[in-house]
């Protein structure tokens, strides 16, 4: 069955240490899954694998170990995300794997002070959420019994006369609609999903140059990597949520108001949607994550590229998750 949250914080305001990140706003919640944006708690109410991406647009914090946030369930899992930087954007990725319900999920600032949220960017920060429950494949179905003896066949008795066909009686008086019945449960989607990550330091150039990634995992259901290990490959044609997260990193110290790598989602090399001017900026020294949906055709290789005109630029940590919400 398919299970997903995707919720957006568009006020600003501050967050407190060890406090929770409130989200005012609710876009998608399908499933076995509820959020309280009174206390900042996501519900988790079936097992499964869940996969949570999120990110902090921060404008100012006196905090002396930066910028953090960590994602902390009930059942003890701690996913951290940290920045040395306190105005930026703080981002972070994580699998949870559930197994007793319910499992409590809050997003909460790790720093030693207040933080304040941004306040030159409409949406100050996201949170979303995608799983998959624990149900089993069907099993083989086993091989049939030996059939019976069959039994004697009994007389045929005696056909009775046909009695004569009565007249037609009047027509009566329509009787009152019954109450509606509850609703049919939801049919179970399978998903599919897939990541890939890397680490190594990188200095593109002013063309345009695959993203190179070196871990694989986790994969499920039908999406695959690649050849070149450097794209995820859909297995079956639907609706897919695409997600790039990239960190900048100057290999020198130029002026940080400066520089900023160009990026772009590609399918099968060429730019998503076939258009050219679909790029994100990543200024240096900081994180972005770029989220879209599409349509993809089964054996479609979705991959990132990335160029600069600044040759001191480069980018280290970065990951691509590829999940599918339909067929």
């Amino acid at each position: 069955m398919s299970i997903s949250l995707q919720v957006e914080r568009l006020t600003t305001g501050t967050v407190e240490s060890n406090t929770n990140v409130i989200f005012d706003s609710t876009l998608i919640s399908i499933g076995n899954i509820s959020y309280n944006n009174a206390t900042g708690v996501i519900t988790i109410q079936e097992a499964g694998t869940y996969e949570f991406d999120w990110w902090v647009a921060t404008q100012s914090s006196v905090s002396t170990i930066g910028a953090g946030f960590s994602l902390v369930s009930s059942q003890g899992d701690v996913i951290i995300g940290n920045s040395p930087i306190k105005t930026g954007e703080v981002v972070g990725v994580g699998v949870i794997e559930v197994v007793t319900t319910p499992v409590t999920v809050e997003l909460r600032n790790s720093s030693s002070a207040t933080i304040y949220y941004s306040t030159v960017v409409p949406i100050k920060a996201s949170l979303a959420v995608m799983g998959t429950d624990d149900t089993g494949m069907t099993g083989p179905t086993g091989p049939t019994g030996p059939e019976g003896p069959t039994g004697p066949t009994g007389p045929t008795g005696a056909a009775g006369a046909e009695g004569p066909t009565g007249p037609t009686g009047p027509t009566g008086p329509t009787g009152a609609a019954g109450a509606e019945g509850p609703t049919g449960p939801t049919g179970e989607v399978v998903l599919a999903f897939g990541s890939l990550r890397g680490s190594s330091v990188e200095t593109p150039g002013a063309t345009l140059t695959p993203v190179p990634f070196s871990v694989v995992g986790p994969l499920s259901g039908t999406v695959t990597v690649s050849v070149s290990g450097n794209e995820l490959v859909a297995g079956e044609s639907g609706i897919y949520q695409i997600t790039i997260s990239i960190n900048a990193e100057a290999t020198t110290d130029p002026d940080p108001d400066e520089p900023y790598l160009n990026a772009i989602i590609t399918v099968n090399g060429t730019p998503i949607f076939g258009d050219t001017t679909t790029f994100f900026k990543i200024s240096n020294r900081s994180s972005s994550t770029f989220v879209v949906q599409a349509s993809l055709t089964a054996g479609d290789e979705v991959g990132v590229s990335i160029s600069t005109d600044f040759p001191v630029l480069g980018y280290i940590n970065r990951s691509l998750t590829l999940v599918q919400l339909s067929d």
